[in-house]
Formats: structure tokens, sequence, C-alpha cells
């Protein structure tokens, strides 16, 4: 497909061919060491050839400098890193939210595995993950910060806390890029409507993205990951950011949809479930599906809508790469779908 000028300029030579593809997971049993870790990631890269790069911190790496005990142990298993004890359970405990030296620690790590991983791969698109300022509060409370806000009471101690930890974010995100990474991967778990009234979303968790997403400005391809079901995705089409990745065949809206609205670039299209299903035929229905309906709308880069655990079939993701790169190959979605249609 033809992708716009931004694309073609981050993307290079890789945007003049067939669709553009990528996928992400975790790397349970290396990612608390940065060498390890940036050799786990260099080897996927070698292994599926993939069009950009997200670097894969362990789920709670952001929050391991502020006092908290996590437990690593089901992640291998595909499981996730959880909360064991934590300094931050009432709202009162937000005062003591320290200043963290992001050179230092979990994010000093993160920096230099990145460093290792730009080394080794100087051609190819990189984006770093960071969290935002909510999401980080929710994994430092276990989810508190949502009663701590609906109670009403010491909210001037809530937006302290939050100042601190978007301006930690917007630090992190300038010394990634300033490290080699074109843009952030900013991975959003707390757009659920379910989560939070609508000014209380517009008062503590918008206002302080923006804040942390200044820190990225000078990225070449910032992305914005909307975890989830329930999504405010009408809430954040102004953030500032370059594309956008989310549960589409999860919750609305869809890619289709999506596009209409954001006219920004669509990561995304597969369906995280299919992939661990090692549904082929379902994945291949939907990315001609997508396809078709992005002919003309939005950059597209297929991707699933989310993190493919550990524990994934090698296999399955080759097949998909086949499917992009070589049953979808750079011509009009017009032509793919009068075929599709044909073949009926």
């Amino acid at each position: 497909m033809d992708y716009s000028r931004t694309i073609r300029n981050v993307f290079g030579a890789r945007a003049d061919g067939a669709p553009l593809f990528s996928f992400w997971t975790h790397f349970p049993r290396d990612d608390l060491d940065a060498e390890r870790l940036a050799n786990a990631t260099i080897r996927l890269q070698l292994e599926f050839d993939l069009d950009f790069v997200k670097t894969a911190p362990n789920g709670m790496h952001a929050v391991e400098d502020y006092g908290v005990k996590i437990d690593f142990s089901e992640v291998p298993e595909g499981g996730v890193a959880r909360l064991v004890s934590t300094p931050f359970e009432t709202v009162e405990d937000w005062s003591k939210l320290p200043e963290i030296n992001i050179h230092a620690g979990a994010l000093g790590r993160e920096l230099q595995s990145l460093r290792l991983v730009r080394a080794a791969l100087p051609h190819v698109p990189v984006v770093f993950t960071v969290f935002s300022p909510m999401t980080l509060a929710a994994k430092l409370s276990r989810g508190k910060i949502y009663e701590h806000i609906a109670e009403g009471t010491n909210a001037a101690l809530i937006h302290s806390a939050l100042v601190k930890l978007s301006q930690t974010v917007a630090q992190y995100s300038a010394a990634a890029i300033e490290a080699g990474a074109d843009g952030v991967f900013f991975a959003h778990q707390d757009t659920g409507r379910h989560l939070l009234a609508y000014d209380d979303f517009s008062e503590y968790v918008a206002a302080y993205d923006h804040e942390a997403l200044s820190g990225a400005r000078f990225g070449r391809f910032n992305i914005l990951h909307i975890h989830g079901e329930q999504i405010r995705f009408r809430e954040l089409l102004d953030y500032p950011v370059h594309a956008i990745n989310w549960h589409s065949w999860e919750t609305l809206p869809s890619a289709l949809t999506g596009m209409l609205s954001s006219r920004k670039c669509i990561v995304g299209g597969i369906d995280r479930r299919s992939v661990t299903a090692n549904d082929i035929p379902a994945i291949e229905n939907q990315i001609s599906s997508v396809r078709i309906a992005a002919d003309g709308m939005s950059d597209l880069i297929f991707t699933p809508s989310c993190t493919i655990r550990a524990g994934f079939k090698p296999e399955t993701l080759h097949a998909i790469r086949s499917i992009v790169k070589e049953r979808l190959p750079r011509g009009s979605a017009t032509a793919l779908h009068d075929a599709a249609v044909a073949a009926q």
C-alpha cells in the first residue's frame, strides 16, 4: 500500500514494498538485565525481520524503583507480574512519592538496553515503551488511585503526585529519543469509561498525559497504545502522537472507524486472541478486511492489538508475516476486494 511521507521518512525503503508488519512480546527470563533483554530483542528481530521494534521491558519496570515488591514468577508461563506490597495504599501516601533518577535503577537499565539494541539494529525503527502517569499511579497503588480520586478528598496530594509522574515520564521519553529511539510507545491502561468519570478523566488523566508526551516531541514516530475495553477513544484523538494501537477486535471503535476519526497511522488490525489461539484462517480474514477498509483512508501497519505473551508459537507469527508480506502485495485494495468477491 502507499504510505505517507511521514511514514516513508521513518521506515525508508521498508515503506516502499509490501505492507508493514510488527509484533511484540515479553522476555521473562531476560528482562531484568539490560544486556540479556537487548540480546533477546535483537534475536527476535533477526528471526522475524519486523518493520519496527518495540522495546519489551517487564510490565512493572517503571515502578520497580518506588519501593514496591514485585512477584515475577507467573510471567514465564504466560502470566503477569504482580505487586506484592507497596508504600502507596492510602491517599495520604501520595505525599511520599519520591523523585526518580531515570538514569539509575530499572529505568536506567531500560535505557542501556535501548542503546544496545540501537547499536545492533541501526537501520530498524525502534520505539521505546513508557507508561502514562495514571497507569503508573494505578500500578503503584494496585488500582486504589481510582478510589482516591472518586473520594474527592486530598485532591492536591493526587495532583502533586501526578505532576511528579508526568515529569518523570517526559524526562524518560526525552532520554530515550536522545539514546536513539525513533519515538515512544505510550502505553495507557486507564482510559476505560468504567474506571473514572468523564470530568475526573479530563482532570487527572488527559491533562497529565499531554504533559508527559511533551517529552517525546522530538520523536519521529510516537504510538499511543490504548489498552482494554470501553475505551475513551474520542477523548484521545488530540493526543500528540503519530499512530494509535488498541484492541480493535475486542472493543469499539472498529479499525475502520478508528481510521476515519483519527486520520492517524493505525498500528493493529490483528486480534491478539487469534494469535494466541494460532487461528491462521481468522487472522487472514482480519488482515484482508482491514486492508480493504484502509484503502485510501490512512497509513496502516499490521500488528496484533496488544502484546503477544510469552509461549507463543513462532510458526504462527511467521505465517502472519507471510500473509502480510507475500499474500498482500503492494497495490490497490480495490483489486484485492474484487478478487475476494470473485472467489466467493
